[in-house]
């Protein structure tokens, strides 16, 4: 059994109606109020994603897992996880979600002056929202095999993943309660291994799936060294992470947009924690500290009021390339991380299908400024795609790069 701790992209988990125990009752000794009342996630319930006899995994998730998370955040309750139709929040005393013997029990008031919250209403009522759901980020879980028997009495051995602690982000009402189609629980699938990290387990499942197996890019291309029993599981996923690299961070593909950019709106929304920083940026200081911002350059990523890192900006992208190239007064940095740097900013601008300006030979000295008087002379362009650079990033990317993996394989995501 494998446990690793650690911070990925939100995943998300539905109950049907009748496991989820969704209801509207009427406030005792006020019948013109309502609230909602259900379960988001139910404990030590063991659900198939995907095929488990094949290509995918039985889950479950640990009592405790929303301890810490219940105590130091301020989830949303949401329909359809959509953020326009916010129902009630923690932080505005609206929303009540806790932890109990059988999972994670939500209780809303229901704000009738909102038009939506009314339709909420009528729909639980008729049948049409069908269930609950939960928007969250894995933190720490633990992967076991199993071994069952199959209904022609054959044995089989399966996997199991325990969930032992997430981020809880929101929990919402879903008209859908579960996936709908085959091909969406494969993008569950990928995400979950792509975050596992375990080139083994993918080659495994791609003799059911070959499709699974371009997600070897993303781990590398040799399965993680086992551990003896007692290591330290988060010193190995350290290591498995590639933390200690430094200077120009590995590209990696993920979702993009060209939306308005500000650069010191991001920055400041940005926790100073290492993976965070190592997601937003190009380049970290060999001698800087590893969670201060200071030590971060080509900051890229856009990042929402919470703190999570969100897709790479087109707009940024192309500045950060200016920037190499001489504009604002250019950089500092070495030029082999500056070249680096480029193949990362190019590489968003690759998935976003744009096309790259051309990265300039300028001829400073080792440690000096480049600027935008340096006498620049054209260099040719790359004449072939790159393949994925460093397999080994940290997990956090992983999980970004998953997305940019689904777009450029057609392998579609979960429904949301």
């Amino acid at each position: 059994m494998r446990t690793l701790t650690r911070t990925t992209t939100e995943e998300r988990r539905r109950l049907p109606l009748s496991t989820a125990d969704v209801v509207i009752r009427a406030i005792e000794g006020d019948t013109s109020a309502e609230r909602f009342k259900g379960y988001a996630a139910k404990f030590n319930s063991r659900t198939a994603i995907g095929n488990p006899l094949r290509w995918g995994f039985y889950e479950e998730i640990a009592p405790g897992a929303f301890t810490k998370t219940l105590q130091e955040g301020d989830a949303r309750f949401l329909v359809d996880h959509d953020s326009y139709y916010v129902v009630s929040r923690v932080s505005a005393g609206t929303l009540d979600v806790a932890e109990d013997a059988v999972g994670l029990p939500v209780d809303s008031a229901l704000d009738t002056e909102l038009s939506y919250v009314n339709d909420l209403r009528a729909n639980v009522r008729n049948g049409n929202i069908t269930g609950m759901s939960f928007g969250f980020y894995v933190i720490k879980d633990e992967w076991s095999t199993e071994t069952v028997e199959t209904s022609d009495g054959q044995t089989v051995e399966v996997e199991v993943r325990r969930i032992l602690e997430v981020r809880l982000i929101e929990v919402s009402a879903v008209t859908f309660p579960a996936y709908e189609d085959t091909e969406a629980e494969l993008a569950s699938v990928a995400s979950a291994l792509v975050q596992r990290g375990d080139a083994a387990a993918i080659e495994q499942r791609a003799k059911y799936r070959p499709e699974l197996r371009d997600l070897l890019q993303l781990v590398g291309d040799k399965a993680p060294a086992a551990t003896a029993a007692g290591q330290a599981a988060e010193g190995d996923a350290r290591r498995d992470a590639g933390l200690e690299e430094r200077g120009a961070l590995a590209a990696h593909s993920t979702d993009t947009s060209d939306s308005a950019w500000d650069g010191p709106a991001n920055s400041k929304d940005l926790p100073s924690e290492e993976a965070a920083l190592r997601m937003a940026h190009a380049w970290v200081d060999p001698v800087g500290a590893a969670d201060a911002k200071a030590s971060y350059r080509f900051i890229h990523h856009f990042v929402d009021m919470d703190g999570n890192v969100g897709a790479a900006s087109t707009v940024a992208c192309t500045t950060g390339i200016g920037v190499l190239n001489g504009a604002r007064g250019g950089t500092t940095i070495p030029e082999e991380d500056r070249q680096a740097v480029y193949k990362h900013l190019a590489r968003h601008l690759k998935d976003a299908g744009i096309k790259a300006p051309e990265l300039n030979a300028l001829h400073s000295e080792p440690g000096e400024s480049t600027r935008e008087n340096s006498t620049p002379e054209p260099a040719a362009a790359p004449s072939a795609p790159e393949p994925a650079e460093t397999t080994r990033s940290d997990l956090d990317a992983r999980a970004l790069r998953m997305k940019g993996l689904a777009a450029r394989y057609g392998l579609p995501k979960a429904r949301s």
